[in-house]
């Protein structure tokens, strides 16, 4: 199935430009010395990295690469020192491991336990950027954002989120464009939070066709029963839609009680 006319961006040097600008003024204007986040080896840190050296010089920069054991998980720690040292950035190995055996007396499932991985990693960057007089940089992007397929203050715990406007597949589209290695844009995506895990196997639906259903019905404002008439299944429109409406309490603030 092809994609919907208009997703994709069709000049994705001007993206670059704006992103850039974006975090260079946001930066100025919040008077930090420096920016930290999460890399991760996946492309969407190596993207969000990658623009956050041009904004600021690497020397501004901090990644934290937070796996639970670095030797499982080699291949992502290699492809993320590389990178780091590639866009001149600092960086610093950190296992959480240790961490997470702390919490294993209350025998949380595997859902619960990779949200507490997101939040500790998150509790990681603002320790950091505390300690430095810095921002934590998001990499969260529209897809993701969109169907809440993030942790509540987890990796959604961020001060600025410089592709939130990209659909993953505009993503891997600027990712190429600047330069990420082309090795890093071929993996399969994961948020690494237990064996085996993939993004769409867990969301349940290829990005490719999240993007086009998510796209239709908020870029575009097609109806539910419209988007099923242009060629998509009804049970992965509805799954789809599920996902957004379902997760409306991650983007939204705590709610208040009126008094």
């Amino acid at each position: 199935m092809e994609l919907p006319d208009g997703l994709l961006i069709v000049d994705y040097e001007e993206t670059r430009r704006k992103i850039v600008k974006f975090i260079q003024e946001y930066f100025d204007k919040a008077g930090v010395s420096c920016v930290v986040m999460g890399l991760s080896g996946g492309i969407d840190s190596s993207l969000v990295a990658t623009l956050a050296c041009e904004a600021l010089g690497g020397e501004k920069v901090k990644a934290l690469l937070l796996p639970v054991d670095a030797k499982k998980d080699a291949e992502n720690v290699r492809d993320a020192s590389d990178l780091a040292e590639s866009l001149g950035m600092s960086y610093e190995l950190f296992e959480i491991g240790p961490a997470v055996e702390a919490y294993e007396p209350l025998s949380l499932g595997k859902v619960a336990l990779g949200n507490l991985m997101a939040r500790l990693r998150m509790a990681a960057w603002y320790g950091v950027a505390n300690n430095r007089n810095g921002l934590v940089l998001g990499t969260g992007n529209r897809s993701e954002i969109l169907i809440g397929y993030f942790t509540k203050y987890g990796d959604g715990g961020v001060d600025i989120l410089p592709i939130a406007e990209l659909y993953k597949m505009n993503v891997w589209g600027l990712a190429r464009h600047v330069g990420v290695p082309n090795h890093i844009c071929e993996k399969v995506p994961s948020a690494g939070l237990w064996a085996n895990q993939t993004d769409e196997g867990e969301i349940g639906v290829s990005y490719q066709e999240l993007d086009s259903i998510l796209y239709l019905r908020f870029d575009i404002g097609m109806e539910p029963d419209a988007i099923v008439s242009a060629g998509y299944s009804r049970e992965n429109v509805n799954r789809v839609l599920g996902l957004v409406s379902g997760s409306q309490h991650k983007r939204n603030p705590p709610p208040k009680a009126t008094i």
